[in-house]
């Protein structure tokens, strides 16, 4: 029984210490950007050729049983469309972790999607478009190069990565944020957390990153959350790959839903406008509040009661995004307009630091060589403990 006790402790403490040498010793190291503000004398706005009849409610983060029930999710995967179908959602995803939900995908307005992540701090991703689930993940507090891995081995063709509720256990922290890149939009607006710091963290170091509400809804039987977040994306048919599209275009905005606000009058955005550097905004209804945000999070102007709105641009503030609040409870937050060069937005790239990884790597490699010489010297009939009993025997 002792035996027996003491090859299982071996066991999980050698998974254990492979788990960590795998986090952080194998793990890829890479090399990051100083942040970089947005620069240039051209202005990006994500809005320039919506039409405003074309706006689509969705919700791209639910749950549904999956697992045999393992993970946190009631109902089936056709009660989650049911529910949302029920609101007038024009696109809603079924987003279990780490499985591909196949119901109507023979359908124009279907999106595969899956919530990637299984680490104790909720680093979690949402997946849009991808056909293959993947698995690399780590299960440790998480550090930039770990979150850069994953994110690095989630993209495809034509997928959209999220950056699921990051303020939600400092899964992402805004320092994180000023650095890793590869991700297309980011979960702003969650029942659990608001992630605005976050959102401008990323913003204000010169990374292009959208907003996205969702309800990350786990019981549609009982109906909680349902119905809170949403995004509205603008799209001129009922297609799948066009949401995609304009997610990564940044066509959208995020909603936190008033309690007392009707679903199908909800406020819409009729246009935003750049012209020269000044930006005007029309929404359908006045809010009561107004408020432009610029570079680290500074509140840049305020307005009242209104439904329009306008704002000079001034190269200082490198982004401008607006926020509208309504008396009901009912926010609409708008995607950024920001500076770029003539020749438009690039991406920073980021490299693998080849050196660093190789010298962690062998160090990683080291210590399970010595570790496993260790632990065989301590398995039952191992030749090590043969030749110490004999050793003890001869004294």
């Amino acid at each position: 029984m002792i035996k027996t006790f003491g090859i299982i402790l071996l066991a999980l403490f050698t998974w254990v210490l492979w788990l960590m040498v795998s986090q952080f010793l194998l793990c890829a190291r890479f090399q990051f950007n100083d942040p970089i503000p947005f620069e240039g004398p051209a202005i990006y706005n994500p809005y320039d050729s919506v039409n405003a009849s074309d706006w689509a409610k969705c919700n791209f983060h639910a749950h549904s049983k999956a697992w045999e029930g393992v993970t946190n999710g009631h109902g089936t995967a056709q009660d989650v469309h049911d529910a949302y179908k029920s609101l007038n959602y024009g696109f809603h995803c079924v987003s279990n972790y780490h499985h591909i939900d196949t119901t109507h995908a023979s359908e124009p307005g279907y999106i595969p999607a899956y919530e990637h992540g299984y680490n104790i701090r909720k680093t979690h991703q949402l997946v849009l478009g991808g056909h293959n689930v993947q698995w690399l993940d780590y299960l440790f507090y998480q550090t930039v190069h770990n979150k850069q891995h994953v994110l690095g081995n989630l993209a495809e063709d034509g997928s959209v990565i999220i950056l699921n509720h990051p303020a939600l256990k400092n899964g992402y922290t805004t320092q994180d944020l000023a650095l890793i890149g590869g991700y297309d939009c980011m979960e702003v607006l969650n029942p659990s957390v608001i992630s605005t710091p976050e959102w401008d963290a990323a913003l204000s170091a010169g990374k292009k990153v959208f907003i996205v509400g969702d309800d990350d809804i786990h019981d549609v039987i009982a109906k909680k959350r349902l119905g809170e977040m949403c995004t509205f994306v603008n799209v001129r048919k009922n297609s799948g790959s066009e949401v995609l599209k304009a997610l990564k275009a940044g066509r959208s905005y995020g909603v936190v839903i008033g309690k007392d606000q009707a679903p199908d009058s909800l406020p819409k955005l009729r246009q935003l406008v750049v012209k020269e550097d000044s930006i005007r905004i029309e929404m359908s209804h006045p809010a009561a509040e107004v408020t432009i945000t610029g570079q680290n999070g500074k509140i840049l102007a305020t307005f009242k009661n209104t439904s329009r709105v306008q704002y000079k641009l001034r190269r200082k503030d490198h982004y401008a995004r607006a926020t509208f609040q309504y008396q009901n409870g009912t926010g609409i937050y708008l995607n950024p307009v920001f500076f770029t060069p003539e020749s438009g937005y690039r991406a920073p790239v980021i490299y693998e630091n080849v050196n660093e990884t190789t010298f962690y790597r062998t160090l990683g490699v080291v210590i399970l060589f010595l570790w496993l010489l260790i632990a065989w010297r301590f398995l039952p009939g191992s030749r090590g403990q043969r030749f110490g009993r004999r050793k003890l025997s001869w004294r």
